[in-house]
C-alpha cells in the first residue's frame, strides 16, 4: 500500500480534531498542537476514542464530552511521572556501576573487562569491550585523559573509570556477561534482589524503560516489551498474571508500569531505607482516575499493599 497521507497545517489538525468530537479551547490547542505536535498528542487521545468494532483498528471519534484539556492533563502527567521514573533509575543505575566495580575488581583485579576468562566467550563480549575501547580513545573526558597522559599500559583506564562510559544498557550486558556467579549473586543483594537471575530480568526491563523517558516516549499505560521474572520475595506488592508462553499457561508479573514502579521502590530502599520514592510515585498517581490506575497495571488495593503503606 502506497502512504498517501498529506502534511496538515494546525488549523487543519484542529478542524479535524474537532469533527471526530473532540472539544475544548481552540487557542489551547493551538498551542499544543505547534509545541508538542499532532502525532505525539495522537498517542495520549487515542485511548480516547470510542472502541472499535471487530475487524476495525481504531474509530477515530470521540464520545461526548471529550476535552482536549483532559488529553494535556493526561501528557503533563506522564512527563511527570517518567521524570520520577527517570531519577529512580538514574540511581540504580550508579549503585549497580559501583556495586558491579568493586566487586569485580577486587576479584578479578582492577582491569579485569579486559579478561577474556572473566566474561562469557563470544562475539558479545568481544563487540562491547571494543565499543568501549573506541569511547574511551574518543573521550575528553579529564578522568580519561589523566590515564592516557600517565600510563602507556594497559592500553584502556581500569574498570573503574571505563564504567563512567558504559550506557545503562551497556553496562546491564556487562553485568549478564560476567562469568563470576559469587560476584553476580552478591551485587543482585546489595540491590535487594534475590538472585543473579532476576538482577538481569530487572536490568533488561529498567534499561527498556529508562530509554523510554530518554527519548520522551509515552510511558503511563505502556504495555512493556520486557516482563519481569518471578520474584516471590515481592509477591504480595507484585500484579501476576496468566500468560501463554513457550511451556503453556503461566502466572507471570503483568508488563505494565505497575510492575515496574514496586521493582524500584524495592531497590531504592535497600540502596536508601529512607528515600521518599515510593511516596512520591503515590502522590503523583493518586491525582489519576481509576480507569487511568487501570491503564497503568495499578490494582485496586495498591494503596494497602506493603510497597506502598511501609
Amino acid at each position: 500500500m502506497l502512504y498517501d497521507k498529506p502534511a496538515t497545517t494546525i488549523d487543519e489538525q484542529i478542524e479535524l480534531l474537532t469533527e471526530r468530537g473532540m472539544g475544548g479551547d481552540q487557542a489551547l490547542m493551538r498551542g499544543w498542537l505547534e509545541t508538542v505536535g499532532y502525532y505525539r498528542l495522537s498517542a495520549y487521545w487515542l485511548p480516547a476514542e470510542l472502541p472499535a468494532a471487530e475487524g476495525q483498528t481504531r474509530t477515530k471519534i470521540f464520545p461526548p464530552g471529550t476535552m482536549f484539556e483532559t488529553i494535556v492533563d493526561i501528557y503533563v502527567f506522564d512527563r511527570k511521572l517518567r521524570l520520577l521514573v527517570m531519577e529512580g533509575i538514574e540511581r540504580i543505575e550508579i549503585a549497580l556501576r559501583s556495586r558491579w566495580t568493586n566487586r569485580l575488581t577486587l576479584a578479578h583485579g582492577s582491569h579485569a573487562h579486559l579478561d577474556v576468562g572473566a566474561f562469557q566467550s563470544g562475539y558479545d563480549h568481544i563487540s562491547l569491550l571494543s565499543a568501549l575501547a573506541n569511547r574511551a580513545r574518543d573521550s575528553n573526558e579529564v578522568f580519561v585523559e589523566h590515564y592516557r597522559q600517565k600510563y602507556v599500559e594497559p592500553f584502556m583506564p581500569p574498570l573503574w573509570v571505563v564504567t563512567e562510559l558504559m550506557t545503562f544498557g551497556e553496562l546491564s550486558r556487562w553485568f549478564a556477561l560476567t562469568k563470576d556467579l559469587k560476584v553476580k549473586s552478591a551485587v543482585a543483594k546489595d540491590l535487594g534482589l534475590p538472585s543473579r537471575e532476576v538482577l538481569e530480568g530487572a536490568l533488561q526491563l529498567l534499561s527498556y524503560i529508562r530509554n523510554i523517558c530518554a527519548h520522551h516516549g509515552r510511558l503511563w499505560n505502556r504495555q512493556t516489551v520486557k516482563r519481569l521474572p518471578n520474584i516471590k520475595r515481592f509477591k504480595n506488592d507484585l500484579v501476576v498474571i496468566e500468560t501463554l508462553t513457550d511451556q503453556g499457561m503461566q502466572a507471570q508479573p503483568a508488563n505494565f508500569i505497575y510492575n515496574a514502579l514496586v521493582v524500584l521502590v524495592h531497590m531504592l530502599r535497600r540502596q536508601s531505607p529512607d528515600t521518599s520514592f515510593a511516596q512520591r510515585v503515590a502522590a503523583l498517581v493518586e491525582t489519576r482516575s481509576p480507569d487511568q490506575l487501570r491503564a497503568m497495571g495499578f490494582p485496586t488495593d495498591w494503596q494497602t499493599r506493603p510497597c506502598w503503606s511501609a
